[in-house]
C-alpha cells in the first residue's frame, strides 16, 4: 500500500456521477474548491455541460460529459479517457433514479431501469475506477447510499429501498477486497434532501417540510452542501484510515 503520508504526487482528478444538478453538483463544487479537476457525468449531457460551465465561470477546473451508467461499454471508455487525461483520486457514484409506486403495480421493466442505474451502475463505475487505481496504489471511491440502505421509505418504493441496501453493502464488500490495494470505498447515505428530485416525488408540496417537522429531528431537510462535505472528507486524505463505511447524514431521522 502506498505510504498515506505522500500525497504530493496523488492523483486530483475527480468524477462525479449525476453530477448536473442537486447533491451531485454540489459534490461537483466542493471538490473543484478543495483543488480537484472535475468530471461531471450525467445521462442529460447538455445538463452537464451547463453545468460545468456555470461552476468554470466561477474559476473551478470543470468538465462535463454524457454518461449512462448503466452501459458497461460507455463506463468503460469513459473513465478510461477519463483516467488517461486527468488521474482519478477521486470517483463519486451519485448518480440515481426512483419512483413512488405501490409494490403490486410496479413492472419488471421499471424494476430493471432502477436497478441498472442504482446499482449495476455503481458497480460498472466501481469496478472501471479500481481498475484505473489499483496499479498507482491509492484512491477513494464513495458512493452515494441512502437512510433508506438501511429502514423502508415512508412512501412505497420497493425497488429503490432495495437498491441502496445493495449498494451499502457492495460498498462493504469491494472495501474489504481492497483495502490492500490502498483503494478506500465509503458512501455517504444522506437522510430526505432538498433538491427538485426529492421534491418531485410527492404531488403535496408541503409534504417534505411536513416530514421534516415530524420525523426529523434536526426539524428541516438537509442541504446538498451538508452530503457534499461528507463525500469531501471520506474522499480526503484525513479519512486515510477509513474505509468500509457508511456515514449517514440525516438530521438524525435514524436515532
Amino acid at each position: 500500500m502506498a505510504d498515506v503520508s505522500a500525497t504530493d504526487d496523488r492523483a486530483s482528478g475527480a468524477l462525479v456521477t449525476g453530477g448536473a444538478r442537486g447533491i451531485g453538483r454540489a459534490i461537483a463544487e466542493r471538490l473543484a474548491r478543495r483543488g480537484d479537476v472535475v468530471f461531471i457525468a450525467d445521462v442529460d449531457g447538455t445538463a452537464a455541460e451547463a453545468t460545468a460551465a456555470a461552476l468554470r465561470s466561477a474559476g473551478l477546473d470543470v468538465r462535463g460529459l454524457e454518461l449512462d451508467v448503466a452501459d458497461a461499454a460507455s463506463v468503460a471508455v469513459a473513465v478510461e479517457r477519463i483516467d488517461d487525461e486527468e488521474p482519478l483520486g477521486t470517483v463519486v457514484n451519485n448518480a440515481g433514479i426512483g419512483f413512488v409506486t405501490p409494490l403490486v403495480d410496479i413492472t419488471p421493466e421499471q424494476f430493471d431501469t432502477l436497478m441498472g442505474v442504482n446499482l449495476r451502475g455503481v458497480f460498472l463505475v466501481l469496478q472501471a475506477a479500481a481498475k484505473r487505481m489499483i496499479p498507482r496504489g491509492h484512491g477513494a471511491i464513495v458512493n452515494l447510499a441512502s437512510t433508506s440502505s438501511f429502514t423502508a421509505s415512508t412512501t412505497p418504493m420497493v425497488p429503490y429501498d432495495t437498491s441502496k441496501g445493495a449498494v451499502r453493502m457492495l460498498t462493504i464488500a469491494a472495501a474489504r477486497e481492497l483495502a490492500a490495494t490502498g483503494v478506500r470505498v465509503n458512501a455517504v447515505a444522506p437522510g430526505t434532501v432538498n433538491t427538485d428530485l426529492t421534491r418531485s416525488l410527492s404531488d403535496d408540496p408541503d409534504a417534505l417540510d411536513q416530514l421534516a417537522a415530524t420525523h426529523i429531528p434536526v426539524g428541516r431537510l438537509g442541504r446538498p452542501e451538508e452530503i457534499a462535505a461528507a463525500v469531501d472528507f471520506l474522499s480526503s486524505d484525513d479519512a486515510s484510515y477509513v474505509t468500509g463505511h457508511v456515514l449517514v447524514v440525516d438530521g438524525g431521522w435514524l436515532t
